[in-house]
C-alpha cells in the first residue's frame, strides 16, 4: 500500500510535481493519495532520465570505502572521467549509448547509474504493493527531493532510498542489488566539468576510450 503523507509530499517535491500531483493540497482518500505518490515516483524518474544531458561533476563518499569518488560528465562534448581514489579513467567519443555503458563498468558496485535509478523509480510507481515515503535534504549545497520505498514486489530492486538533486542528479543512493550493496552520498558537486582539468588528468588516466 502507498503510504499517506499528502502535505509533506507536496512540500519536498518543487513546483514541477506539484502541477503533477493534482490535488496535494487536501488529504484525500487512499486511491488518491496512492495516484499521487504515483506521479512523484514517477516525476523523480523522469527528473534522472533529463538530466542525462547535464554536464556535471559530483564527488561521493562511499560507505566501506577510504576512496572518494568523483563524476564528471560532459554529454554534448562527448566526454567523461571517474575517479576511484587517485585512479582515474576517461571516456572521449561522441555517442552517449556508448558513453553511459562505459560509466556503469565504471561505477559497478560503487554507484548506480541514472538510468539505473530512473528504471527501479518508474517500476515502483507501477508497482500496487509499493510502499513510498517522501522527504528533501540538501546535500553538497545541492537542494534534493528524497523517497524511501519498500516493498516493491515487482519492481528490480525492491526496497531502496534515493535523494535526487533538482537538475536529475543522485545526491544519494543506499540499496543491495543482488549481492551488491550501494551506499553513497554527494559531497561536493558543481555543474559543467572542467576542461582544462579534464586535460590533465588525460595522462595519467588508466583507460581512455575513443
Amino acid at each position: 500500500m502507498i503510504v499517506q503523507n499528502p502535505l509533506r509530499r507536496c512540500a519536498v517535491l518543487g513546483a514541477a510535481s506539484l502541477l503533477a500531483l493534482a490535488g496535494c493540497s487536501g488529504g484525500g482518500g487512499g486511491e488518491a493519495a496512492a495516484s499521487e505518490d504515483q506521479a512523484a515516483l514517477t516525476e523523480l524518474s523522469e527528473r534522472l532520465s533529463d538530466g542525462d544531458g547535464h554536464a556535471y561533476t559530483a564527488e561521493y563518499r562511499v560507505e566501506d570505502t577510504d576512496d572518494a569518488l568523483l563524476v564528471a560528465v560532459d554529454p554534448e562534448a562527448g566526454t567523461a572521467a571517474v575517479v576511484v581514489g587517485d585512479r582515474p579513467s576517461m571516456w572521449s567519443g561522441g555517442d552517449e549509448t556508448a558513453l553511459a555503458a562505459w560509466l556503469g563498468q565504471e561505477l559497478d558496485g560503487l554507484l548506480p547509474t541514472e538510468a539505473d535509478v530512473a528504471a527501479w523509480l518508474a517500476a515502483a510507481a507501477a508497482d500496487a504493493a509499493a510502499s513510498a515515503e517522501f522527504s528533501d535534504t540538501t546535500l553538497a549545497g545541492e537542494l534534493a527531493d528524497c523517497v524511501d520505498v519498500q516493498g516493491a514486489a515487482d519492481a528490480p530492486v525492491g526496497s531502496f532510498e534515493v535523494c535526487v538533486t533538482t537538475v536529475g542528479v543522485i545526491a544519494s543512493v543506499t540499496a543491495k542489488v543482488g549481492d551488491t550493496a550501494y551506499t553513497a552520498k554527494l559531497v561536493n558537486y558543481h555543474d559543467g566539468v572542467d576542461a582544462a582539468w579534464l586535460e590533465d588528468m588525460s595522462g595519467q588516466a588508466t583507460t581512455s576510450n575513443q
